[in-house]
């Protein structure tokens, strides 16, 4: 049995999204540029680590109404609380250790917001954000969300820590995410010495991503915020250097052309140039 190596180890690029929310964009990583950085981890497009932070007192600090179209998005929250509002008249609330799958879609505009106690209070925050892209033949379904609530996806124990599986299969747990792309994600903290190995279907890309501490695979360490992309094997290996919390990513890649620009993802220049005029002439819907 083969052991995948770590390929390269991406930095995370330190930026602010939304209304001054502080995040690393992991995924396309620092040094990626252009259209072949959204190849780089297909079928994987993006990945943010949002915080972590403390909200003061009367802070807006969120993501407002903004569109997407071509791709899902999974956002899951380590800590805080946001509010979802969504064009197809969707809500919902996101919770510590809780998830919310969307999917764009055709399109919609969405804003996920502070809760009303963290308006009045402050709190802290701290999530991630994943946009796993649709096959062509999905880009243009109907879009929706689904709220999956901590208690869809609890703790499940390791030796030497915990995961919690958001979508495939890990360890014998199924996660709760559906995506017409064929994933696995998880989020795992493991003690210092701590070590987990799991297979990887044939062909699959597969990824580490330490969001606090550091990990070793086969020699090489992997710090905090950055991307072990890894090679070819049959097994990932990953070994605790510190006290550690990162995400799993392994998925089937999709190779299909990819067309990008902002927050819409598609396979031809036109399809981005239509989802442009389709959002600025209220096609894609409205936040009230």
């Amino acid at each position: 049995m083969s052991f995948k190596p770590v390929s390269i180890v991406v930095p995370g690029l330190p930026t602010e999204d939304g209304n001054r929310v502080p995040l690393t964009r992991l995924v396309p990583g620092q040094g990626h540029r252009g259209a072949d950085a959204f190849r780089a981890m297909d079928p994987f497009l993006l990945m943010d680590h949002f915080g972590p932070m403390v909200l003061p007192p009367g802070t807006d600090a969120g993501f407002p109404p903004h569109p997407h179209r071509g791709f899902q998005t999974l956002t899951y929250l380590i800590q805080g609380a946001f509010r979802h509002r969504d064009s197809t008249g969707g809500s919902g609330l996101l919770q510590p250790g809780g998830a919310q799958l969307m999917n764009a879609g055709a399109g919609i505009v969405h804003e996920e917001m502070p809760v009303p106690e963290h308006l009045e209070t402050g709190g802290p925050i701290e999530g991630v954000q994943l946009w796993i892209n649709l096959p062509k033949a999905q880009k243009r379904t109907a879009p929706g969300y689904t709220d999956l609530q901590p208690e869809a996806m609890p703790w499940q124990t390791l030796p030497g820590g915990r995961m919690r599986v958001l979508a495939g299969t890990w360890a014998g747990v199924t996660g709760p995410a559906v995506a017409p792309a064929r994933i696995a994600y998880a989020h795992l903290e493991l003690e210092a010495g701590g070590r987990f190995q799991h297979s990887i279907p044939a062909g699959w890309i597969a990824a580490a991503v330490p969001l606090h501490g550091s990990l070793r695979i086969e020699g090489t360490e992997v710090p905090a915020d950055s991307v072990a992309l890894l090679g070819e094997g049959e097994r990932l290996a990953l070994e605790a250097l510190t006290p550690v919390s990162f995400m799993l990513l392994a998925g089937e890649p999709l190779r299909e052309p990819i067309a990008h620009y902002g927050p819409f993802v598609m396979n031809t220049r036109e399809e981005i140039e239509q989802a442009i005029e389709d959002y600025q002439t209220g096609r894609m819907g409205h936040l009230d």
